[in-house]
């Protein structure tokens, strides 16, 4: 079972990040493991189903249970047959103390790298630092806790509407004292502005920023900002098709090829615009290092999208 474990953990990452994004119906941020991280989730549903069909052969694993039919002889039946249907349910999994201590480690770290510069622009000191990242991790562990149960293919549309009503107001909830604590219109504007770029932001610090670099001709601050910002306003058009949550209302069964495809086109759609609208302001041999970025972007984008599919359907009990 070691070597389920690791590909096990080293999904937490992009399990957390694929519900979360999926629930605020925002794009996933591109991770550069996630299609190695393909290869191993796939190897690992292959053991962990052939160590269950073994363990389903073992018949002095557990006695027989009796059950009694109604008007009829008590009947033997084996344990296994009877939990099968709940084995492997990666929704329960991640829903157990033990998986969500683990995700909520995870996602605390996340808050703490991803959100290191703007501690420094706020001008935080200790102890406003630690209880922001308290309110940041809080946000984002009931977000999380509500994007497991919207993972469940078997609730109602009407609960489904009830629980995106509800993560919408706990997040409110947490902005009005985020709001609170920041106490200045210009931090507020600042923390807001920074949350609006955060996919762009992750993708262009995973790869952007090494990809300039090494082309000799690295963008200066105001350059990454501007490209930041033109990205996340296109990203976010009202011409757009939305993130996954517009297209399925939060249904991980509706997460198809067909969305998939979908979700490209307008990456790819995206893409035309962003290189078009930055030409006003990056050099011809930025423009090319763009293009490559761009590109190397919607390809991982597109094996990320295949791993949420996994993984979603996967919580669906699929």
């Amino acid at each position: 079972m070691k070597n389920i474990l690791i590909p096990i953990l080293g999904a937490v990452s992009l399990i957390s990040t694929a519900a979360v994004a999926w629930l605020l119906a925002t794009p996933a941020s591109v991770d550069p493991r996630a299609v190695k991280l393909e290869s191993e989730l796939q190897a690992a549903r292959q053991t962990i189903a052939r160590l269950k069909a073994e363990l389903a052969r073992k018949p002095a694993a557990l006695a027989p249970v009796a059950t009694t039919q109604p008007d009829g002889p008590t009947m033997e039946t084996p344990p296994a047959e009877v939990a099968a249907p709940n084995q492997g349910n990666l929704r329960q999994m991640l829903s157990s103390p033990a998986m969500r201590t683990i995700i909520d480690q995870q996602q605390a770290a996340q808050i703490e790298v991803g959100y290191a510069e703007l501690f420094e622009h706020l001008q935080l000191n200790p102890e406003e630092k630690e209880h922001f990242k308290k309110l940041l991790t809080s946000r984002q562990k009931i977000l999380t806790d509500m994007s497991l149960q919207l993972m469940d293919p078997n609730i109602t549309p009407e609960k489904r509407q009830e629980l995106l009503a509800e993560t919408k107001r706990q997040r409110s909830l947490y902005d009005a004292s985020i709001k609170e604590f920041l106490n200045e219109t210009a931090d507020w504007n600042t923390f807001r502005n920074w949350e609006d770029t955060q996919p762009e932001r992750t993708n262009y610090n995973t790869l952007g920023r090494s990809l300039f670099g090494a082309s000799g001709e690295p963008l200066s601050s105001s350059q990454e900002q501007q490209l930041l910002s033109l990205m996340a306003e296109v990203r976010k058009s009202p011409y757009s098709v939305g993130g996954l949550n517009d297209q399925t209302g939060a249904d991980p069964n509706q997460l198809t090829d067909q969305v998939i495809e979908q979700q490209i086109q307008q990456i790819e759609s995206n893409n035309r615009i962003i290189a078009e609208r930055a030409e006003s302001f990056l050099t011809p041999n930025q423009r090319q290092t763009l293009n490559s970025y761009l590109d190397q972007v919607k390809a991982m984008s597109r094996s990320s999208l295949g791993v949420s599919k996994m993984i979603l359907q996967s919580g669906s009990g699929k």
